[in-house]
């Protein structure tokens, strides 16, 4: 889960907000200037993305860029909400 978010997200990065990507990606690429250069509409639009492709919800507050600051750590944000998703719903 964890490879396909990730792929997923540079997918979007790249090919719906139409920013280039560096040429080394991993986890520890800041989603910032020095990385991906998201900047808040574009976070917004990731977001909205993310949303709308793995029908989870995303608060404001888990997505903080002083809480998530990197690649990595927005996969996880993600992962670990589609992972709750699915477990309430197989729960239900």
């Amino acid at each position: 889960m964890h490879e396909e978010t990730r792929a997923f997200v540079l997918t979007v990065v790249r090919d719906v907000i139409n920013l280039p990507l560096p040429d080394r990606v991993d986890d520890s690429t800041p989603l910032g200037d020095a990385g991906l250069g998201l900047e808040s509409l574009a976070t917004i639009e990731l977001m909205l993305q993310l949303e709308g492709e793995y029908d989870i919800e995303l608060p404001e507050s888990e997505i903080d860029p002083a809480v998530v600051s990197t690649l990595g750590e927005l996969v996880a944000v993600v992962v670990e909400r589609r992972s709750r998703v699915a477990a309430d719903e197989a729960a239900q």
